[in-house]
């Protein structure tokens, strides 16, 4: 994108609605995506911090009044500078506390959605940490009005879902401007991280008072253990005047020059591509499936839903991933030339049916009853068995044709009566003889040969007796013996159709089981792999939740340490029940013995009749 578009539209009354040609964009970007966005009040300067992360001095729209410039949400998709193959998605939001819009819902709707679809989360704000800039960011304890986890959840059930949060919610960063404070505590020198946890320390005690004072703070401190802190020089000195983006680089201090890039290194350093639960990463389309989704329920007036969400989407990517597959299989069947043997049926149909998993898991996720999968599988070989039909007709059709010409010498003597005359029984089986030999030299006759040459001197049954009959030159006793060899002849080739259709049938029963197969391993594989994106996600938030409980323990509040202990404690169990995933890989796997079995003992019965 060459300027940024606005994702979200702020309409009139506050209603937030998506933009369309924005997420045109988004369904093109395939690659992953690391989404950072900005919130804070307005007219502080976000859209300042956001064109310096991406590396250009203008962009996102910058005011040069005291009403608000940005409306909505404002999206910028950039190469990442720092990651190969990623997507940098930059989120400008509209400022909060605008006196001009006075609407605090739309305003926690705007943060709300923010901190849903980022990976990192800057907060920007000016002056210092206190507890006016704390009260401005009291929509953080409102969090639980504005997101569930969980469809049907109630206030307790919210409530307790409070601790899940952190393994969903974004890395937090404040980004405090123009400030002019030592960075000193103690009589000591302290680092911009240390001066945002003092911000934070709570107060001991239960009083109305304090449980107003640590509200805000604890929320903070339980939704973003991973946080730090950038604080921000003036951008200009005291007898100079005007804003950063206005002013030529050389005119901008160097101490706020040197804290800008110090913010951006982390920032792009720092910043994860976007996931959600079990470690699934978005990539732009996914994103844009996120947003739509979120902005439907808002619209709806409906609380969004994290489980419900992934849910929604899990399901229109495993469609879609499944219908992606399928089309690739078609693909590349469409090259094999009809007819075909069934040994280069059976290679071509292991060869694309490898490539059509391997196209649907790369784009499947959480596809736990395995229902798509198994409906894929019952589509590629109800694709693979129409094509057999195909090549069985088209087989019978050379096969047909082939023989009608080879046929036409020995017509052309019938006709001429070359048979009727002693000794024309020989000359008949001769010339049969021949057409036969050349038959089976002829090549891509297919898989039904055999059972066309079959039907052909069943065919001629009648017309090589009728010779035998009229030939005078042989006895009774040699007719019977000339007879008898014919019948013979006759029963081994049915016998040949029969063994050609048999080993026909053995060599696809054969492709359903290799291809049972290859789906359960590329199942498998999957599973683990969702598994150990599960538990990297649960070991992240185990150790922010941990590292939270020793500040806790630091600075005297042990009671609420020992609370988190519960919530680690969990974390841990969570990480234990991954064992459970071997044993849904084995009840897969009997399901899919099963289904094959059926599908076996469905053609055989088939091949009886």
């Amino acid at each position: 994108m060459e300027q940024p578009l606005c994702l979200v539209r702020n309409g009139p009354k506050g209603k937030l609605s998506l933009n369309p040609k924005v997420l045109k964009v988004l369904r093109g970007i395939w690659q992953p995506v690391v989404v950072v966005a900005i919130a804070g009040r307005y007219r502080t300067g976000k859209s300042f911090l956001m064109n310096r992360l991406a590396q250009r001095r203008t962009g996102f729209p910058l005011g040069h009044t005291v009403q608000a410039q940005t409306k909505g949400i404002w999206m910028w998709c950039l190469p990442h500078p720092c990651r190969a193959d990623t997507t940098l998605v930059l989120l400008d939001t509209e400022g909060l506390g605008d006196p001009n819009k006075g609407d605090s819902r739309n305003d926690a709707w705007i943060f709300t959605l923010a901190l849903l679809l980022s990976s990192t989360l800057v907060y920007n704000s000016s002056g210092t940490i206190d507890q006016q800039a704390l009260e401005n960011l009291e929509l953080v304890s409102e969090l639980t009005d504005f997101i569930r986890m969980r469809a049907g959840t109630g206030e307790r059930a919210g409530e307790a879902e409070d601790s899940e949060f952190v393994r969903f919610f974004p890395d937090f960063v404040w980004a405090v401007r123009d400030f002019t404070l030592e960075l000193r505590a103690d009589e000591r020198p302290i680092s911009e991280d240390e001066y945002l946890e003092r911000a934070l320390m709570l107060k001991p005690g239960y009083g109305r008072q304090v449980v107003a004072y640590n509200t805000t703070r604890q929320c903070i401190r339980n939704y973003f253990p991973t946080r730090k802190c950038f604080v921000f020089p003036p951008p200009v000195g005291a007898e100079q005047r005007g804003r950063p983006e206005e002013l030529p680089e050389a005119a901008l201090q160097p101490g706020f020059l040197e804290q800008v890039e110090r913010f951006c290194q982390h920032v792009l350093a720092a910043s994860r591509p976007k996931q959600l639960q079990d470690g699934v990463e978005l990539n732009g389309r996914t994103f844009g499936t996120v947003v739509t989704s979120y902005l439907e329920t808002i619209s709806s007036g409906r609380v969004p839903c994290l489980e419900g969400t992934m849910a929604a989407l899990a399901a229109s990517e495993n469609a879609a991933a499944a219908a992606e597959a399928l089309v690739e299989y078609r693909r590349g069947m469409q090259d094999v030339v009809l007819p075909a043997e069934q040994h280069e049926l059976s290679e071509a149909h292991n060869r694309w049916l490898q490539q059509a998993l391997a196209v649907f898991h790369h784009r499947a996720f959480r596809d736990r009853d395995q229902q798509q999968q198994l409906k894929l599988m019952e589509e590629l070989q109800a694709e693979y068995g129409a094509l057999l039909q195909q090549n069985e007709e088209a087989s019978r059709t050379r096969c047909r044709e082939l023989l009608a010409v080879l046929a036409r010498p020995l017509e052309a003597n019938l006709a001429q009566g070359a048979y009727a005359q002693p000794g024309g029984y020989h000359a008949y089986q001769a010339d049969r003889q021949r057409l036969v030999d050349a038959y089976r030299e002829a090549p891509n006759k297919g898989t039904k040969a055999e059972e066309m040459l079959d039907k052909f001197l069943e065919g001629r049954k009648a017309e090589a007796e009728a010779v035998l009959k009229a030939d005078n030159a042989l006895t009774e006793v040699e007719k019977q013996l000339a007879d008898q060899k014919q019948q013979a002849e006759l029963l081994g080739q049915a016998q040949k159709a029969a063994e050609e259709q048999n080993k026909q049938l053995e060599a696809q029963l054969a492709d359903q089981e290799r291809s049972y197969q290859k789906s359960l391993r590329m199942m498998e594989d999957k599973m683990q792999a969702e598994a150990l994106k599960a538990q990297e996600e649960i070991k992240r938030a185990m150790e922010a939740k941990m590292q939270e409980q020793e500040r806790l323990l630091k600075q005297g509040f042990s009671e609420r340490a020992k609370l988190l202990e519960d919530e680690v404690a969990s974390l841990r169990k969570s990480l234990q029940t991954q064992d459970m995933v071997g044993h849904i890989c084995k009840t897969l796997q009997a399901a899919l013995k099963t289904a094959c079995d059926i599908y076996i003992a469905h053609n055989k019965n088939k091949a009886l009749k």
